[in-house]
């Protein structure tokens, strides 16, 4: 599921992106956990870039900034939400700094009468 959410909102990125001619943005992309680690473990996580931001080899990187997406899971009764926040981040003189540019919520229900999950919605904002 948070698989598809990341996909999702990729798919809309790139069709943005195509019509500006210009794909140094999703080229160019961090993909990070609620602990602000690198999220490798889902498919599509193979179109970003990985990065441990406080490991003091990436500060030079983080100094010139870099766009992320950080992903929150939320489990609630029989309701997943999956919020992908698109960040800029930089860190300078050992200070961190996160601007929120937007992002998605995606909604996923389970049903017990059909015993799978379904997607009930899916909202960009800030975009």
């Amino acid at each position: 599921m948070v698989d598809s959410a990341i996909s999702t909102m990729y798919t809309q990125y790139l069709d943005v992106i195509k019509k500006q001619r210009s794909d140094y943005y999703l080229n160019n992309l961090y993909l990070l956990n609620e602990q602000d680690q690198p999220l490798n473990y889902v498919p599509s996580s193979s179109k970003f870039k990985l990065i441990n931001i406080y490991d003091t080899r990436n500060r030079k990187l983080l100094s010139k900034g870099i766009y992320a997406w950080k992903v929150f899971t939320t489990l609630k009764k029989n309701q997943f939400t999956i919020n992908i926040v698109n960040f800029y981040i930089t860190c300078k003189k050992r200070n961190y700094d996160f601007s929120n540019g937007g992002g998605s919520t995606t909604v996923f229900e389970y049903s017990c009468d059909k015993d799978n999950w379904q997607l009930i919605t899916f909202k960009n904002w800030g975009i």
